[in-house]
Parts: structure tokens; sequence; C-alpha cells
């Protein structure tokens, strides 16, 4: 009987490692789109046009025009003897004693050296008149420059009648024009009030009148506390007298 041969055996087929899935590829960044306009560095001007622009001159601002003056603006100042008060004040008021004495009149101007310092060297439109027997100097002010700077109501007349009172160092005023004034240094109470008229009588009773350059004043003086009695007045040179007074 025929013997049968062993059947081969198949050789045994090595599977190979089943492939690892490949890895996922990471998708490429785009790299961000660069904002042009924004960051677009401004465009550089050529030489040409920088040495143009400096060379341009710069533009001056149109000049302002005065304003045009008024035709009819009156004049800052004045001529003192023009004021219509001034010439009837002086044509009506003659040199000489007047309110029962209390009052020495003089040619108009004549103690405006005395004048000036009392009132600071403020002199335009001032005019000395005269003094008192207690040596306060009376001034004719001519005010109608400042008036009309105001605008007030008949400038053009604008004007008083004032005193340095010298014992005080202040000032009053006596009248506001010619008229009044002159009506005034015949009444006694008007004396009393600005001139020192009741002082004045009793004073030249006791120590007799004074000179034309002399006045009456006070030991000591006012001032320095002094009294304004009959038993405290003195008489003489009147210059002398308010010089020491302006210094006091």
């Amino acid at each position: 009987m025929a013997t049968k041969k062993p059947a081969k055996k198949k050789p045994v087929v090595k599977k190979s490692n089943p492939k690892k899935p490949a890895a996922k590829k990471a998708p490429a960044k785009k790299a961000p789109a660069k904002k042009a306009a924004a960051k677009r560095a401004p465009a550089k001007k050529s030489a040409a046009k920088k040495s143009a622009a400096k060379r341009a001159p710069a533009k001056k601002a149109p000049a302002k025009k005065a304003p045009a003056k008024k035709a009819n603006a009156r004049p800052t100042s004045f001529a003192l003897e023009s004021h219509p008060a001034y010439i009837a004040l002086t044509s009506k008021l003659t040199p000489g004693r007047h309110a029962d004495g209390a009052l020495l009149v003089t040619e108009p101007g004549a103690d405006d050296d005395v004048m000036a310092p009392w009132l600071m060297g403020n002199v335009d439109g001032r005019r000395s008149l005269g003094r008192t027997a207690f040596g306060d100097i009376v001034i004719f002010r001519d005010l109608r420059a400042r008036a009309h700077e105001l605008g007030m109501a008949d400038a053009d007349k604008a004007c008083d009648i004032s005193m340095v009172d010298i014992h005080y160092k202040r000032m009053a005023m006596l009248a506001s024009d010619p008229e009044q004034f002159i009506s005034s240094l015949d009444d006694r109470e008007w004396q009393d009030a600005f001139l020192r008229g009741e002082l004045y009588r009793t004073a030249k009773d006791r120590i007799g009148d004074y000179t034309d350059d002399e006045c009456f004043y006070f030991v000591p003086a006012l001032a320095l506390g002094g009294s304004d009695s009959a038993d405290s007045v003195d008489r003489g040179n009147w210059r002398v007298h308010q010089s020491i007074l302006l210094q006091t």
C-alpha cells in the first residue's frame, strides 16, 4: 500500500504591525495681515518739498486799524484862563481883605509855588486866589476835563472854589461857582464855618491883626494835638509857618 506523504505545512506569514495613523498636521498658521492703513509710516516729504516749506514766509496777521477818531471828540485839557467862571470870579474878586478880614485875596497865581507841594504837584487846572487869616490856601479848580470824561451835564461849566486846610492837611470845597462864593463872603455863619471867622475876630482882639505876609497859627500845631482855642493862637510869617506844617 502506498504510503501517503505528509502534507507540507504552509509557512506562517507574519502579519506586519498595522500602520499607526499619521499624526494630523496642525494647520499652518497664517501670519496676521498687516494693517496697512494704520501702520503705514507717513510718506516722507522729499527734500525739495521740505526746503520749499522752510523757505515759505510766515503769513502775517492783518494789522488792526486804529478806530477812527470821532469828529466831535472833546479835548482832554483846557486852558484855565478860558473858563468863564474863572474870568467872572477874577473880575469881581479884587486883591485885598474880604470876609471882614478873614480872607486875604492876592493876584491870581501869586501863591502857586506854595500851593503846588500841598497838591502833590497836581496843579493842572488849579490857580491860587489867596489865603485865609489862618494861612489856608484858597484855590480855583477847573474841573471841565474830568467832567467830560465822566459825561457829566454842563461839563463846560464844571469848577469849584476850594481851600487847602494846612493845619489838618485836607481839602474843603467853599463854593461850586463864583456867584455862590462871592455872595457867601459877607455871611457870618459861612465865615465861622469855613474861615474860622469867630476865632479870627477873638485872636485879632487879643494879639492884633495879621499883616499881609503873616498868618495866625496854633501852638502846638493842631496836627500834633494842639487846641483851636483863642489862647493857643499866635501869629508869624505865613510862608515859614506853612513850610513847617507841610513837613509835620
